[in-house]
C-alpha cells in the first residue's frame, strides 16, 4: 500500500529564530538597563561618532547611587514588567489596567524619576487618572519629551507583533498615560513597529526592514494620532517630521548627537536622542554586545538609552547575541531576596510574553 500523500499546507510551527528574537527583545531591554547602572547620568567623554566608545564599563557590576546588585534593573524595566503582566492577564492592552499597575509599583520602587513622579502625583489629584499625562504636559507648556515611555514600550512590540492596528493604538495610549507629547507617542509606535517586524520575520530579515517598518509604523501612528487629537494636529504633524528625521539621521555615519539641538548628555529632546541612538547602534554596531557597550560608555541617561537599544538590537540579533553572563545575572538577580522586586517587578516575568 502506498504511503498517504503528504499534506502540502500542513501547519508549521514557529521558526526557532522568532522565539530567539522575541526573547532577545525582552531580555535586551533588561540587560541594557542593568548594564548601564554605573554610568547613568554621568557626562562621560566618549569617541566621536562613528568610532565606537571605549572604556571600562563592559561588565555588569551593579552599584550606582542606589547600590544595586549585579543584574538588577531600574524604573523603566520594572514598568515594562507592569505592562507585561497586564498584557498577559488581559490578553490585550488596556490603558486603565496598565496605569493601575504603574501606580501600584510606586510604593515598591527604590527610585522614581521626576517626570514619572509628577504624573503619579497628578493621578491622585481627584481628576480622571487617565488624563494625568496630558494635564502634566499642558501644565509644562507642552515641552516634556522624556524617554520613559519609549523605554518600557518593547513588550507591546513583541506581544502585539502581528496586529499593527492594536499595536499602534496601544503604543500611543500607553505613552499618553505618562508622556503625552506627540513626539513620545510616535517614537513608541515607530520602535514597536520595528521590533514587531523583527520578531515576525524569518532568516531573510534585513537591517533595512526594521527601518522601513519603523517608518511605516510612524505613518500609521501619525494618522491615528491626528484623528484622535484634532486639537493637536499641527503638533502631531511636526512631531512626525522630527521622528522621521531621527530615523534618517540614524543611518548616517554621524547621527549628530553631540550638537546644540540633540545631545546625549542633555535631557532636552530625550525621546529623540534615545530613539536616534538606538537605531544608529542597530545600523552601525557590529554586534548587539558592541552596541550596548558603546551606549553605556557615552553617558547621559544610559539606563534608558541602553534599554531602548537593547530591545531593538536584541530583537534583530536574537537572545544568543546577548552575552550569556549578562543574561544570567539579570535573570538571577534578587533571587535570594524575594519580595515585590522579585515576585512582580522582575524582568524574568517579561519572558512569559515570548511564548510560542
Amino acid at each position: 500500500m502506498p504511503p498517504p500523500p503528504r499534506r502540502r499546507n500542513a501547519p508549521q510551527g514557529p521558526h526557532p529564530l522568532l522565539a530567539q528574537r522575541r526573547r532577545g527583545a525582552l531580555l535586551g531591554l533588561a540587560v541594557g538597563n542593568a548594564l548601564a547602572v554605573p554610568t547613568a547620568h554621568r557626562p562621560l567623554v566618549a569617541n566621536a561618532f562613528p568610532r565606537m566608545a571605549e572604556g571600562g564599563f563592559g561588565r555588569m557590576t551593579g552599584g550606582g547611587p542606589h547600590e544595586l546588585r549585579k543584574g538588577q534593573v531600574t524604573e523603566v524595566v520594572q514598568l515594562a514588567c507592569c505592562l507585561g503582566h497586564s498584557l498577559r492577564d488581559l490578553k490585550r492592552y488596556d490603558a486603565a489596567d496598565a496605569l493601575r499597575r504603574y501606580r501600584a509599583w510606586q510604593p515598591h520602587a527604590f527610585a522614581v524619576s521626576e517626570p514619572m513622579k509628577e504624573v503619579l502625583e497628578e493621578c491622585g489629584s481627584g481628576l480622571p487618572p487617565l488624563g494625568a499625562g496630558r494635564r502634566v504636559w499642558l501644565r509644562g507648556h507642552r515641552q516634556a519629551v522624556g524617554a520613559g515611555s519609549l523605554a518600557r514600550s518593547a513588550p507591546l512590540g513583541v506581544y502585539l507583533a502581528k496586529d499593527p492596528s492594536a499595536r499602534t493604538q496601544a503604543a500611543l495610549a500607553d505613552s499618553a498615560l505618562t508622556h503625552f507629547d506627540p513626539r513620545c507617542q510616535l517614537a513608541c509606535a515607530a520602535l514597536d513597529a520595528a521590533i514587531a517586524r523583527a520578531v515576525t520575520s524569518g532568516p531573510e530579515l534585513k537591517l533595512d526592514d526594521l527601518f522601513s517598518a519603523a517608518e511605516s509604523g510612524l505613518l500609521l501612528a501619525g494618522a491615528a494620532l491626528g484623528r484622535s487629537a484634532s486639537d493637536h494636529v499641527h503638533e502631531v504633524t511636526f512631531a512626525a517630521g522630527l521622528i522621521r528625521e531621527d530615523l534618517a539621521m540614524a543611518r548616517q555615519e554621524d547621527p549628530r548627537l553631540y550638537g546644540p539641538e540633540l545631545h546625549v548628555h542633555r535631557s532636552a529632546h530625550a525621546v529623540r536622542v534615545a530613539l536616534r541612538l538606538a537605531f544608529w547602534e542597530l545600523a552601525h554596531a557590529p554586534s548587539a554586545e558592541a552596541a550596548l557597550v558603546d551606549v553605556v560608555h557615552r553617558g547621559g541617561d544610559t539606563e534608558v538609552h541602553a534599554a531602548v537599544t537593547g530591545a531593538l538590537v536584541g530583537a534583530f540579533h536574537g537572545e544568543e547575541a546577548l552575552p550569556a553572563e549578562w543574561r544570567k545575572l539579570v535573570l538571577e538577580s534578587l533571587a535570594t531576596v524575594k519580595g515585590p522586586l522579585w515576585d512582580v517587578y522582575h524582568p524574568r516575568h517579561l519572558l512569559t510574553l515570548a511564548g510560542d
